[in-house]
C-alpha cells in the first residue's frame, strides 16, 4: 500500500478512526515517539498509559507473540511497540503477521522499521497488509508545517514570522523544533505577545545545517547562505564528504542544459535528496553551461588538493564558493 503521511493519520485519530495495528517506516526517532504518544492519548485518554516496548534483541521471539496474544479477564486496553520486526523469524513471524490480520480485541500494536526503502520480505508483507506511515526526516517545507503543529499542540496560533524565526534557530530537526517551541511556550507570560524577538530571547543552541540546505544555497547562488551552511556542515564533517553531492548537483544541472532546460528521469542512485532534486530545474537557470563545466573542473582540482596538500577544509570550501557563485567577467 502507498505510504501515509502523519498528518493524514493524525486527522483520522482526531476523528476517532483508530485501527489496532500501525506500521511506521523511517528513521526519525522523534516522529516515531511523537506518533506513539498521540496514539496513547487516543487509546487511553487521560489515564496513565502503559505501553510495552518489545525488542527482539532483549526478549525472546515467542515471548513477544505470547504477550501480544495474552488477554486478561477485564479485556484491558494495551499498547505494544515492536522495533526491528525483521529479527522475528519462522513460526513467531507467522504468528505476528496473523495478529496483524486479526488482532486481539483492545490490543493495539505499533511496528517500527527504520529503513523506509527496505526490500526485506517482512517489510513487503507488512506494506501489503498495512498502509505504512512515513516517519522519515521531513523536508524543508514540511518542517514549517511541523513547527505550526507544535505550537498548535500548546494551544498557540503562531504567526508565520514566529514560525520562520523558530526555523532559523532550530530548523535542523523536528526534535530541536519541538524542544524550542516547548521552551518558548513555557517561558511566555500570560500577557506576553509572541513575536520573533521573543523567539530569539529563548534561543538556546546554534542550529546545525544539513547538507541539502547547503546544496540548495549553492544551486541558487546564495553566497552568504552557502558560506553559512557549508562552514557549519564541514565543522561537523569534512570537505571531502561534500564532493560527491556537489559533483552530482552540477552534473545534473549540466544534463538539464544539454536537454534544453528539461530535467531527465533519474536512473539509479544519485547522492541528492528529493528536496534538492525537485529544485534542479530552478538551480540550472542560475548557471550558464560554461559556469557549470568550470565548477566541475574546480571540484576535480579541490579533490586533488585534499589528497596532495595541507589546505584546510574552510579554505577549500571558500575557494570553491567564491569561484563558483560570484560571476566573473
Amino acid at each position: 500500500m502507498k505510504a501515509q503521511s502523519l498528518k493524514d493519520v493524525f486527522l483520522k485519530l482526531t476523528q476517532g478512526d483508530l485501527i489496532q495495528v500501525y506500521f511506521l517506516q523511517g528513521d526519525d526517532y522523534f516522529l516515531q515517539d511523537y506518533f506513539v504518544k498521540k496514539l496513547e492519548k487516543c487509546v487511553f485518554g487521560d489515564d496513565v498509559a502503559h505501553r510495552e516496548l518489545l525488542i527482539p534483541d532483549d526478549i525472546g521471539q515467542q515471548e513477544i507473540i505470547d504477550r501480544l496474544n495474552q488477554a486478561d479477564l477485564f479485556s484491558s486496553k494495551k499498547l505494544f511497540v515492536i522495533r526491528n520486526p525483521q529479527q522475528i523469524k519462522n513460526k513467531p513471524r507467522d504468528e505476528l503477521l496473523q495478529f496483524c490480520s486479526k488482532p486481539i480485541p483492545n490490543h493495539f500494536l505499533v511496528i517500527i522499521m527504520d529503513d523506509f526503502y527496505s526490500q526485506l520480505k517482512i517489510a513487503k508483507v507488512l506494506q501489503k497488509e498495512l498502509a505504512p506511515i512515513d516517519v522519515r526526516k521531513p523536508f524543508e517545507k514540511e518542517l514549517r508545517l511541523w513547527t505550526k503543529q507544535f505550537f498548535d499542540d500548546q494551544g498557540i496560533d503562531a504567526p508565520p514570522s514566529v514560525v520562520q524565526a523558530v526555523l532559523e534557530i532550530a530548523g535542523d530537526s523536528v526534535y530541536h523544533i519541538a524542544n524550542q517551541v516547548e521552551k518558548i511556550c513555557l517561558g511566555l507570560g500570560e500577557n506576553d505577545i509572541l513575536t520573533p524577538e521573543v523567539v530569539q530571547k529563548f534561543s538556546g543552541w546554534n542550529r546545525e545545517y544539513q547538507k541539502w540546505e547547503f546544496l540548495n544555497a549553492v544551486g541558487q547562488k546564495d553566497l552568504p547562505k552557502a558560506l553559512l551552511t557549508g562552514n557549519n556542515y564541514i565543522s561537523r564533517n569534512d570537505m571531502i564528504s561534500l564532493l560527491p553531492n556537489l559533483t552530482a548537483l552540477f552534473q545534473e544541472m549540466l544534463f538539464i542544459h544539454m536537454n534544453n532546460g528539461t530535467s531527465r528521469p533519474f536512473r539509479g542512485y544519485i547522492p541528492l535528496t528529493n528536496g534538492v532534486k525537485n529544485k534542479l530545474p530552478a538551480h540550472a537557470k542560475k548557471y550558464t553551461k560554461e559556469e557549470i563545466e568550470n565548477s566541475l573542473a574546480l571540484l576535480g582540482d579541490i579533490d586533488r588538493s585534499i589528497k596532495t596538500t595541507s589546505e584546510n577544509d574552510e579554505s577549500l570550501l571558500t575557494r570553491f564558493l567564491f569561484n563558483t557563485i560570484i560571476e566573473h567577467g
